[in-house]
């Protein structure tokens, strides 16, 4: 059994999605304790619970103490099983944050995924749902067909968004008998370069706002004070206002290079003007841009993906989820990481 102290670090809850989604692909129990012993209050929020439910029904796990507030689990997984799921977070609780426990274990299922999840698509302290299907997705698309359709938005308080996606998985862990001949069979594969890209090729832009939004033109807003000082690259752009049982808005940035794909998207609140919004992504932008490496957030995203293929990756900066997301995977595969920190920080792992 692998024990992950939750206090590592940050100790918020990416060490408990990366730690079950782990067990599921090396098939170990794990034991997961002080679960967010420095956040108030301690222990599983509701949005954590159902990513580990539905993963323990995708894996036929054993769980313990698997409620609201515990601050120790038990999760020992069976394998990787295919078929239909459906999870309702309730309220706005984060999908793409269910996703990133989820997402990885399923690729490998023995058969076609289909998952219906119902939340909140666009919210605080996650990523927004056109960032995490145009930025985050294409990097595991390489490992299985993934087809993800967006049924509705769903923004805080009252969420109920519902996404779905159709997982088609090329390896199956299953019929591998250890963890070691799956990890042969997956770096093998090419690995991972996401070191300094050279030129910015392209922009899209996806701004978006409910419905109830667009006499005071949002979506305009947001995007024309982002655009007001972006420098000359190439732009699309895309307006939207969508049906949603709360009000909300969010302009997601992804930014095509000559080596990868890289984003960031900033989030509409109460008390924050359109163009204020529109301004804080431009920031994030050009960090990006100056730096010519991959966006912070992406960084942790991948970094369980960079431990099972190898590689390089580059950041502008080592982030509380990105030291944390490196010391969780070395838990499940050892001392794999090399990190060198410069102008940048640059993560490798060499594999062959």
């Amino acid at each position: 059994m692998i024990h992950i102290d939750g206090s590592y670090g940050e100790g918020g809850g990416q060490i408990v999605r990366t730690s079950v989604s782990l067990s599921s692909l090396a098939l170990r129990p794990v034991r997961i304790f002080n679960i967010r012993k420095k956040r108030a209050p301690p222990g599983l929020k509701n949005q954590h619970m159902h990513a580990i439910k539905l993963l323990s029904r995708i894996t036929r796990a054993e769980t313990e103490n698997l409620r609201v507030g515990s601050t120790e689990i038990f999760f020992k997984p069976a394998g990787i099983f295919g078929g239909v799921y459906e999870e309702n977070i309730g309220t706005a609780g984060s999908i793409t944050l269910l996703l990133q426990a989820v997402l990885l274990p399923v690729l490998f299922a023995d058969k076609e995924v289909e998952l219906k999840i119902v939340g909140g698509t666009d919210v605080k302290h996650s990523p927004s749902l056109d960032y995490f299907r145009y930025v985050i997705l294409p990097y595991f698309e390489r490992l299985a067909g993934v087809k993800l359709t967006l049924e509705q938005r769903g923004f805080y308080p009252k969420g109920r968004g519902v996404v779905s996606l159709k997982i088609k998985p090329r390896i199956i862990r299953n019929s591998f008998s250890s963890f070691g001949e799956f990890l042969s069979e997956l770096r093998s594969l090419e690995p991972l370069d996401l070191t300094k890209f050279n030129e910015v090729w392209k922009i899209e832009v996806y701004s978006v706002a409910s419905k109830e939004l667009k006499a005071r033109n949002v979506a305009e807003r947001m995007l024309e004070s982002f655009l007001e000082k972006l420098p000359d690259f190439p732009v699309k752009t895309h307006v939207e206002y969508v049906p949603s049982l709360s009000p909300g808005a969010v302009i997601t940035c992804v930014i095509q290079t000559d080596k990868f794909v890289c984003g960031a998207d900033a989030l509409g609140e109460r008390g924050k003007t359109s163009e204020e919004v529109g301004e804080e992504l431009y920031l994030k932008v050009k960090k990006i841009v100056e730096a010519k490496t991959i966006d912070d957030h992406l960084s942790d995203n991948l970094i369980p993906l960079l431990a099972l293929l190898g590689g390089e990756m580059e950041a502008f900066a080592m982030t509380g989820h990105l030291e944390t997301n490196i010391w969780t995977c070395e838990q499940f595969l050892g001392k794999i990481f090399s990190v060198s920190k410069k102008d940048t920080i640059r993560i490798s792992v060499k594999v062959r």
